[in-house]
């Protein structure tokens, strides 16, 4: 029992990557490592994962030789108790497998020789249905080199990303163990195969015929292989009368796809779409192609590589009629489709919706039509091609020697520009002849004796990947040289020659050394493949070349071309160009807007905000909002001022646009064509800013607009992803009005728009759009005007944006948490960039892993802080674990500032930088391939599973040009923060009355924007001095129209401690209401649905109110602050006669009147008011009484409707004013306003801050009327926070030395200093007494409770520290307050009054 646990556990111990037996591979092209136990097969859904070497007799195993008896091929399976290894000094070893039948395969796994030192670690794999024939299989990325085996007992298994079907496979070593010899244990995985082929020799074709005649379905699949070596040639077409059809065919040895689900004269979009794919299909191998459609979603595959696109056009069922035609067309159907060559060559397996066409035509099938001598079996020619894939590759053999006539032909294809193909030394010494390809063509060098080189040229752009004959004939006084052997093409060249043929002749390259071989070139060797090679008219027998019975070779494969189009798919990004040689490619990204090896690094800056910061002027500049994604720049003009930029964006309709004749059934639709840029880049335009907006404005005769607000409008405009948007400028989203619709002015008070009147006469509805994430507008639809004398104008000005909203997207991770987003999915190439700014030694920025979490080997990309000084980017993208590492020398990156980090990888290289440090690189092994999409979440803060968690603050994170909403993801219960909380956790000074703290690089600012203060800490007052009879109007429809812009830009900023759109306030933490200390808070309370005070979105009642203000007077009575509605509510703070603080609503036909103060307040000094309301609680607090709390009866409403106005100093509405009101409202307030805020109105800041001349739209909503000057009002000053220690000249640190004196000297210099001390006290208590015989109260501003509850007892001191919030309490009991003593004098009135008291107290 202890043996078998120990062997389980042993088993489970070195199995290693099967993951414990239950974790599948490694994904597409991945690497599985196994024991050298029999593992058990992993379940695979379609069921083909048979091992397929194990039951082959041995007859089925060959190789090319053998190192001794027990070495052989038959010892090549999986698990053996040997292994096989070829003979030492076997020029091209090879292990051959003969499945007896055809197979389809889907995994190779190979194994080292059993208890040896003797594993191959490279190598090719090729497969073909007959020996004289193979294909090598390349991996994606073009790569035809496999790993192999670490030791001799591992089992490394390969599954392919795609399947394929052969008879033969061979196993080509290219490297192995330098301490050993090759050493080979094979398993190949898959599933028998059957095979239907049909060979076309261009004249011949066949159709299927539905069943039941037309057909008509949402999905459908088409899937068949080809092999061919023709570059043209029609495989497949169907159609119908309708116009839906769907073509495959071969142009230019790329496939093509088109499709159509038809098209109809009254739908706008055609329904034509063409797909390419693949390249150089001429290369007489097998190619798998399948297409899958359902709806207009389809996927073009062609060898395991798939393009998924969606068809033009409106409709989703394809329509067909009668036929499908296979290899070309048969009778009538010519007609119908322009020429196109018939296919030569092979195709098998034919499926449409699982039915098999091919299987049904060599059964003969009644439905399968004929035309020519289709034949069953594929009868492709043999040509043995020479496959030069080394660097040092040549195949050399004899020629007849001394004859007078130099006579070479051959084929070849190659993308190299350059590389010999053929060299030959004369007889007799009369020197030597060179064919050479250069840039292109091929040139030939003749060079004799004593004579002048010749040299000629002949070909253009040979380098194509196609196959080219070359004849070359030199004789006596002549040379001839033709390609291709198109007539009149050949070059020839006279030239007195004297030609005697040598003994060799060397094509593909040159051996080493050349004085033993007598090849003096110095041209590199060719990278191609050759055939068909003829000497002095004779065929080159390459049979006996490859078995050493002929001429010499090294570094080629015979029969075999291993060429490939390494620009298909094109990994070249934003159209960048791609060139090819036989191992690389290379872009070129002129005139894309992109550099870098893959064109993937933007040339161009993302807003006109960068061009201002880095000093330019305004003018017209490129953009690229998205960075290095996918869409591409474009020229806007930048107007350039000193604190903005603003990005303007032209279109096509900046004239007025009349339209006569639409209607809802047939509407007028204006496109908006924006110059240089699509909807979708102007869209990333609008995303990435801070603000933007778009005036638009509608006139109409006779033509309605938007109708009523429950139908559908006549006409509206259609914004981002083809939204239909409804409300119109002005106005706000989410309500059907125009601008006149919010502030009651429209023509037709019942109606919401000036047009929707409807009246013979010209009528006009405009204004701004300036919701973000709505703009730019796209389209007009205009469709009321087909009545008699109806018409319509719009007009549309450019798009203006400006700020960057992406760069402060902050976020701050305090304990050990991680953000998740969804998984990287990025193809080919990824950039990383933020910044990030920490104290911790280490961190992991962002990691995203692939595969199950049981998986040995996982991929994976990483960017971390591994040390203070080291960033590190790591990765394994299926060539094992590799990472690039920024060292800092002269300093620590986790120095709390903020340190820039690029990461970027691609097919060509990895790099990182961090601030401005050189770059490290990292070159990518050739045809490395790559693909960035991950099945598991990205983490930002930490590794997998909160892993090696970063502590600290990031910013600005983009992944491919896409900014990451990190503040989005920020939850306080997680540990993680909006903004980056190291200088606004605990500022020096905080930000005052609702200011948001802003953190910077290496400070932080105050946003002031929605308080009523300005300053760097929002504590200067802004206030006025009101003369009598001066008053301030401010239109409050006005101002909800700019509270719904600021919402929405709101909605893509959140704002720390409060959720996006909710005015800051009573539950913000920190906020600083009033002239409180830092801290104070309003006592939790329930809120329902959490309304907004201030908006409530697509109506206009609200359910609380936040008002604060500051105020001075000596006049009595007076209206300080009222709001009006369009009905009978309102608010009002007043000051009554007896100069005591009323507040009065007026909330639907209940009115609520609340005493705020006792005493009068009419003494000259300044107090504040804060009042606060949600539904029916109401919270008070006047100066530093202490907060009270409210609430309304059930008889009061709890919203103030429709709220019109705010009015300050005194009430102008026209209409019903309340009878209390009016009689407070004559002579007017006489005195200071300061700091006066309405939910997020403020009225004074406006008209003292807002720059002139103001906006048409400002100066409609704020009227003055008096002289009103500005004034801080003699403010209370704030309390002001500790003076920090590197500040305080006497702070003392804790550790400061004191120096005394134990002896009795000091003890009686102490009492000595006391007695005197005691005797000064006591003489300044005599004189005192003296002096003043009766004992006053100095009456001040301060309001004492206490007092005024109880009027014969003394008042209590203010406290002198921040007020702290208690529990709700009562309001105090309203108690007559004796009439104050007569004023003192005109010179003392600005003097504290004395009060005298009886002598008996």
């Amino acid at each position: 029992m202890s043996l078998q646990l120990f062997s389980i556990l042993l088993a489970a111990v070195v199995s290693g990557a099967r993951g414990w037996g239950y974790c599948t591979a490694f994904g597409r092209g991945g690497v599985t490592l196994t024991s050298s136990f029999p593992p058990t097969p992993t379940p695979i859904p379609d069921g083909c994962n048979e091992e397929l070497v194990g039951p082959l007799y041995a007859r089925s195993l060959g190789a090319s030789s053998y190192y001794g008896l027990f070495t052989t091929a038959r010892f090549a399976r999986l698990h053996g108790i040997s292994g096989w290894s070829p003979r030492i000094g076997d020029p091209n070893p090879w292990l051959q497998i003969d499945l007896m039948k055809k197979h389809r395969i889907r995994a190779v796994a190979t194994q080292g020789a059993f208890n040896s030192w003797d594993w191959v670690t490279r190598y090719m794999l090729l497969y073909g249905d007959r020996v004289d024939s193979w294909t090598p299989f390349y991996q994606q990325g073009h790569n035809a080199t496999f790993f192999g085996n670490v030791n001799d007992s591992a089992v490394v298994r390969h599954d392919l990303h795609y399947h394929f079907t052969a008879r033969y496979i061979r196993i080509v070593p290219l490297a192995w163990n330098p301490r050993g010899k090759i050493g080979l244990r094979l398993g190949i995985y898959g599933c028998p195969y059957t095979s239907n082929i049909l060979y076309f020799d261009g004249d011949d074709a066949i159709s299927y015929r539905f069943q039941r005649g037309a057909s008509q379905s949402l999905w459908d699949v088409f899937a068949f292989s080809f092999k061919t070596e023709e570059k043209d040639g029609l495989l497949l077409h169907t159609e119908s009368s309708q116009g839906d059809y769907v073509t495959l065919e071969l142009q230019g040895a790329h496939l093509l796809l088109h499709m159509s689900l038809g098209s109809s004269p009254i739908q706008p979009r055609p329904g034509h779409t063409t797909v390419s794919a693949g390249g150089v299909l001429n290369d007489l191998s097998w190619h798998y192609v399948r297409v899958d459609r359902y709806g207009r979603d389809a996927n073009l595959t062609l060898d395991g590589y798939v393009h998924r696109f969606v068809l033009n056009g409106d409709f989703e069922r394809l329509n067909l009629e009668n036929e499908i035609f296979i290899g070309g067309l048969v009778g009538a159907a010519r007609k119908n489709l322009g020429y196109r060559h018939n296919f030569r060559g092979c195709i098998e397996n034919v499926i449409y919706n699982r039915i098999n066409i091919a299987e049904m035509a060599v059964q003969r099938h009644s439905r399968i039509t004929f035309e020519g001598n289709v034949a069953f079996r594929c009868l492709d020619p043999v040509p043995h091609p020479i496959n030069f894939g080394g660097p040092h590759n040549f195949v050399q053999v004899p020629g007849f020697p001394r004859r007078g006539r130099f006579a070479v032909s051959f084929r070849f294809r190659t993308w190299d520009l350059t590389g010999l193909l053929l060299f030959s030394r004369l007889g007799d010494g009369l020197g030597h002849v060179e064919l050479m390809l250069s840039e292109g063509q091929v040139n030939v060098s003749i060079a004799q004796t004593g004579r002048k080189k010749l040299q000629f040229a002949a070909g253009y752009r040979l380098n194509d990947g196609f196959w080219h004959e070359v004849n070359f004939v030199a004789q006596e006084n002549h040379a001839v040289i033709s390609i291709d052997d198109v007539e009149g093409a050949e070059v020839r060249v006279s030239y007195p020659l004297l030609i005697r043929t040598g003994t060799s002749y060397f094509f593909g390259g040159c051996p080493k050394p050349a004085s033993r071989w007598g090849c003096h070139s110095n041209q590199t060797a060719f990278h191609g493949c050759m055939e068909l090679l003829k000497v002095d008219g004779q065929l080159v027998n390459l049979t006996l070349v490859e078995f050493r019975k002929l001429g010499y070779f090294a570094e080629v494969l015979f029969d075999t071309c291993g060429i490939t189009d390494r620009c298909s798919p094109n990994m070249c990004e934003h159209d960048g160009r791609c060139y090819q040689s036989w191992d690389d490619f290379i872009c070129y990204c002129e005139l894309t807007g992109y550099k870098g090896v893959t064109c993937h690094e933007p040339l161009y800056k993302e807003s006109c905000e960068a061009y201002r910061l880095s000093g330019k002027y305004s003018g017209n500049y490129t953009i690229d909002p998205d960075g290095s994604g996918p869409l591409k720049p474009f020229v806007v003009y930048c107007d350039i001022r000193e604190n903005r930029a603003w990005t303007v964006v032209r279109h096509d309709r900046l004239w007025t646009t009349r339209v006569t004749g639409s209607s809802m059934d047939r509407p007028f639709l204006g496109a908006i064509q924006y110059w240089n840029a699509s909807w979708e880049e102007v869209s990333a335009l609008a995303n990435a800013s801070q603000h933007c907006e778009q005036w638009i404005e509608f006139s109409c005769y006779n033509s309605r607009l938007l109708n009523t607000a429950g139908g559908y409008p006549y006409s509206f405009w259609i914004g981002r992803n083809e939204e239909q948007h409804f409300y119109w400028g002005g106005s706000q989203p989410g309500i059907q009005r125009c601008a006149c619709g919010l502030d009651q002015s429209c023509v037709d008070p019942a109606l919401h728009c000036n047009c929707d009147a409807d009246q013979p006469q010209w009528r006009t509805d405009k204004g701004l759009l300036t919701f973000v994430d709505h703009l730019p507008v796209t389209q007009v639809v205009v469709g009321d005007t087909n009545r008699s004398s109806s018409e319509a104008q719009f007009f549309l000005r450019p798009l203006r944006c400006y700020g960057d909203r992406n760069s402060w997207n902050t976020i701050s991770f305090r304990t050990g948490a991680a953000l998740r987003f969804p998984p990287i999915r990025a193809n080919h190439s990824l950039d990383v960039s933020f910044y990030f700014r920490t104290s911790a030694p280490s961190g992991v920025f962002l990691e995203n892993m692939g595969g199950p979490f049981c998986q040995w080997r996982r991929p994976y990309v990483r960017v971390e802080l591994n040390t203070s000084r080291d960033v590190v980017f790591a990765f394994d993208i299926g060539n094992g674990d590799e990472n690039l590492t920024v060292h800092s020398d002269d300093f620590e990156f986790n120095d709390d500032e903020w340190h820039l980090v690029r990461a970027e990888i691609n097919v060509k290289q990895a790099r990182l930088r961090v601030d401005h440090r050189p770059w490290v690189l990292r070159p990518m092994p050739l045809q490395t391939y790559i693909w960035l999409e991950y099945d598991q979440p990205l983490y930002v803060g930490s590794a997998e599973l909160k892993r090696h968690p970063f502590v600290g603050c990031l910013r600005a994170m983009r992944l491919n040009g896409v900014t990451l909403n990190l503040e989005g993801r920020a939850n306080a219960s997680e540990g993680t923060f909006p903004n980056c909380t190291g200088h606004c956790t605990h500022p020096r000074f905080p930000c005052f009355h609702g200011g948001r703290c802003v953190e910077r690089y290496s400070y932080y600012t105050c946003d002031c924007d929605l308080t009523a203060f300005d300053g760097p800490y929002c504590n200067h007052d802004i206030g006025g001095f009101f003369e009598t009879g001066t008053w301030m109007r401010y239109n409050l429809q006005s101002a909800l129209r700019s509270a719904a812009r600021e919402f929405s830009h709101m909605l893509s900023r959140p704002v720390p401690g409060y959720e996006p759109g909710y005015i800051p306030g009573y539950d913000t933490p920190g906020y600083v209401p009033g002239y409180h200390g830092p801290g104070y808070r309003l006592p939790d309370y329930p809120r329902p649905g959490r309304p907004v005070p201030g908006y409530r979105g697509p109506v206009y009642n609200i359910t609380g109110e936040e008002v604060s203000f500051s105020f001075s007077t000596s006049s009595a009575p007076a209206v300080l602050l009222y709001v009006s509605s369009f009905v009978r509510d309102y608010m009002a703070v007043l000051i009554k006669e007896d100069g005591t603080l009323q507040l009065r609503y007026q909330l639907g036909t209940s009115p609520y009147v609340y005493q705020l103060t006792t005493r009068p307040v009419t003494d000259g000094q300044p107090h504040s008011v804060n009042i606060t309301r949600v539904y029916r609680n109401l919270f008070i607090q006047v100066d530093y009484f202490p907060l009270t709390e409210q609430k309304f009866s059930l008889l009061v409403d709890s919203q103030l409707d429709s709220p019109k106005a705010l009015y300050l100093g005194r009430v102008m509405e026209t209409g019903v004013i309340d009878p209390e009101i009016q009689r407070y409202n004559t002579p007017g307030f006489s005195g200071c306003l300061s700091g006066v805020r309405f939910n997020n109105v403020a009225p004074l800041k406006t008209h003292f801050r807002t720059p002139r001349p103001m906006t048409a739209e400002l100066a409609e909503a704020m009227r003055v009327q008096g002289e009103l000057s500005e004034s801080n009002c003699g403010a209370m000053p704030r309390l002001f926070s500790e003076v920090p220690p590197e500040l305080d000249p006497w702070y003392l640190p804790p550790d400061f030395p004191y120096y005394h004196d134990d002896g009795w000297i000091a003890i009686l210099l102490g009492f000595l200093v006391a007695f005197l001390l005691l005797g000064l006290v006591g003489m300044l208590v005599l004189f005192y007494l003296q002096n003043h015989r009766y004992k006053g109260s100095y009456h001040t501003n301060e309001p004492k409770a206490a007092q005024d509850s109880h009027p014969g007892s003394k008042a209590p001191l203010p406290p002198s520290g921040p007020a702290q919030a208690p529990a709700p309490t009562p309001a105090p009991t309203q108690v007559p307050t004796p009439a104050p003593a007569s004023g003192p004098g005109p010179r003392d009135q600005n003097l504290p009054q004395i009060l005298e008291e009886s002598r008996s107290e």
